[in-house]
């Protein structure tokens, strides 16, 4: 299978996006942060929401690991990712935070039957009790390994995935 033509960068602002919000809790490590970038321009989020953390952009580590998507991903620094997750139920959508826990789903069993908001949290800390509470639902990555977890990046990048396959775009071949 032949690749996808990549958008022009003139026509990409015009470009349908998934309702998919994405909510860094707490994520403060340059690198992940340069590299949820890099996902939300992949999988065409909505926007990215970098709360707790007051983001410059211009960091150089921030800048190298998001290869150039700094510019063209909409997103927004907040001061707590609770606010921002009352903002997005109040606005209809559901509400998903990426967390180990009991009543946690596989990315393959997430409910996505409105727009999502998507919520993870820093790696030592994870999703905020707070943020927690306000869950409709609650996703995990199954490990078999001895770390019991995996980098928030790649567990952001599955769920990602899994979450974009259900909200297809409507922009020709591409999506």
């Amino acid at each position: 299978m032949p690749p996808r033509p990549r958008p022009d960068r003139r026509e990409f602002p015009t470009l349908p996006r998934r309702p998919i919000r994405m909510v860094l809790d707490g994520v403060s490590y340059l690198p992940n942060i340069g590299t949820m970038f890099r996902l939300c321009d992949a999988f065409r989020v909505e926007r990215l929401y970098v709360c707790g953390f007051d983001l410059e952009a211009h960091k150089r580590r921030l800048l190298s690991a998001a290869a150039g998507t700094v510019g063209w991903v909409p997103w927004e620094s907040r001061p707590d990712a609770a606010g921002v997750v009352r903002e997005s139920r109040a606005a209809g959508y559901l509400v998903a935070a990426i967390e180990l826990c009991d009543e946690s789903v596989a990315p393959e069993a997430m409910r996505c039957d409105a727009p999502l908001c998507l919520v993870i949290g820093a790696e030592r800390h994870g999703v905020s009790a707070e943020v927690l509470a306000l869950a409709d639902q609650r996703v995990e990555i199954p490990s078999d390994g001895l770390g019991g977890s995996i980098n928030l990046t790649t567990a952001a990048a599955i769920v990602l995935y899994a979450a974009s396959r259900k909200y297809p775009l409507d922009d020709g071949a591409r999506g």
